[in-house]
């Protein structure tokens, strides 16, 4: 063989994106493998369970290899959408392909000059999934992306003069569109042209949504959920599965709206449990995540930048109540929204979600600040529309001692409620005055009453 790239994910120093690149990579080799005709011509690969190996003979150059692994690789639709073949986004998940359009445009390929657009936007129509709300959601169209070309790698540049033609420089550049935040300072950040390869499937092994927050005040848009891989073939399957439609067990981060979360450890958290959903080892294929959020920052008004990275692992005490709020109807994935200049406009249905979330990663009480969601009396009245939620959160809470505060908050409010119909029955008065007099009072004990949260 002229030339034989082989990655192990047990390389000492490999990151974290270096192992969800090393993902992305085993899953686009295993789609090329399960359809036929799809493999790159000339191209001979192999994946285990812990490293992919890529290989190709002398009547090619190194040059016209890495073309044809790229063109195999990173795709476009017909409507003019990326479409990462690694991924396998089902061809009836239109919804789902144009979220993460819209991800990876404004987090990878931010630049216009990454991904050459259409002067006007498309619309598409998306629907929420009980049918009850749909709207037009925009879109750019492209005609190309970075990664089709290694652009900014100068993995393709023609040879310096003197150097031999088709060949890798010895020396590759690592652009923002390879690693999402990553800032060349004096000189740009460089690596060596195996290694740059690798970093282009880590837009295939990480999952992109956007970020509407409403507990925290942050200028976040979306993020990249890049998973820590262990296993190669369990994480390829796992992928697959999270793009697919499945009517029957739908996921947490299906569709346009399921890749709309409040926060970034909500979008995560998500992620972690489609991914190991049907993942029953003990070595499930993800070690955790590592989750980054881009936004705008003070120091740079041009572009958005990282502005808040998390790391999480893969249990937490009371996930199950996380599961549970992400699950209702009332409480889970995100709502449909008429937007300023009419196109439709996706928030989280709730913010509880994003708070449970945001506590179990932080290491806290998974309800700790829930006084903050109902310090207005508006907020209060909207919640108790979510109660049937909040009813079924209580179900599923395993801590004894939560279980004895809700229940004594429970008799405290009914014995309160109690009183004030009484009274209203002895002065003949509307009960409605006597509760909106209460209501007046501090929401804390209330709120915790009402929903079952210590």
């Amino acid at each position: 063989m002229a030339r034989e790239l082989i990655y192990r994910l047990t390389n000492p120093n490999y990151t974290v994106c270096h192992r969800a690149a090393l993902g992305g990579l085993a899953a686009t080799v295993l789609a090329w493998q399960s359809k036929r005709g799809s493999a790159p011509a000339g191209i001979e690969h192999e994946v285990k369970r812990d490293r992919v190996t890529l290989a190709w003979g002398d009547k090619l150059s190194d040059q016209e290899a890495l073309q044809r692994i790229l063109d195999a690789s990173f795709r476009l639709t017909e409507g003019k959408l990326i479409d990462l073949v690694g991924q396998a986004v089902a061809a009836d998940n239109d919804e789902l392909r144009v979220a993460i359009h819209n991800g990876l445009c404004a987090t990878f390929l931010q630049h216009n000059k990454m991904r050459p657009s259409e002067k006007e936007p498309r619309r598409f129509e998306i629907r929420s999934a009980d049918d009850e709300s749909r709207g037009l959601f925009t879109y750019k169209a492209i005609t190309s992306y970075a990664h089709q070309k290694a652009q900014g790698t100068g993995l393709l540049d023609p040879a310096k003069k003197g150097s031999p033609a088709g060949r890798f420089p010895a020396v590759a550049r690592i652009p923002q569109s390879v690693v999402p935040g990553a800032m060349a300072g004096v000189q740009a950040l460089e690596t060596g042209p195996e290694e740059a390869i690798l970093l282009l499937y880590l837009m295939v092994g990480s999952s992109v949504f956007l970020l509407r927050p409403r507990t925290y005040k942050e200028k976040m848009q979306a993020c990249v959920v890049v998973p820590d891989v262990r296993d190669l073939v369990a994480f390829s399957r796992a992928l697959r599965a999270v793009a697919g439609v499945d009517i029957e067990r739908p996921r947490l981060s299906s569709g346009y709206l399921g890749r709309v979360a409040g926060g970034v450890e909500e979008a995560a958290l998500r992620l972690l449990i489609d991914l190991t959903a049907d993942d029953l080892r003990e070595d499930p294929a993800v070690a955790g995540l590592q989750a980054i959020a881009m936004g705008k920052v003070a120091w740079d008004k041009n572009q958005v930048n990282r502005s808040a990275s998390v790391r999480l692992g893969l249990t937490y005490p009371e996930l199950d109540v996380f599961l549970c709020a992400s699950k209702h109807k009332d409480l889970g994935k995100a709502r449909i929204v008429p937007g300023s200049k009419g196109d439709g406009y996706a928030v989280p249905k709730s913010p509880i979600p994003e708070l449970i979330a945001a506590n179990l990663a932080a290491g806290r009480h998974w309800a700790a600040h829930f006084r903050e969601l109902v310090s207005e009396s508006k907020d209060f009245s909207r919640m108790r529309f979510a109660r049937k939620g909040l009813q079924a959160m209580k179900e599923v809470i395993k801590d004894g001692v939560d279980q004895a505060v809700i229940n004594m908050f429970h008799e405290a409010w009914h014995r309160k409620m109690g009183a004030l119909g009484e009274r209203a029955r002895s002065e003949n008065a509307p009960f409605e005055r006597g509760f909106r007099a209460y209501d007046a009072g501090p929401r804390r004990e209330k709120f915790d009453a009402v929903n079952g949260t210590p």
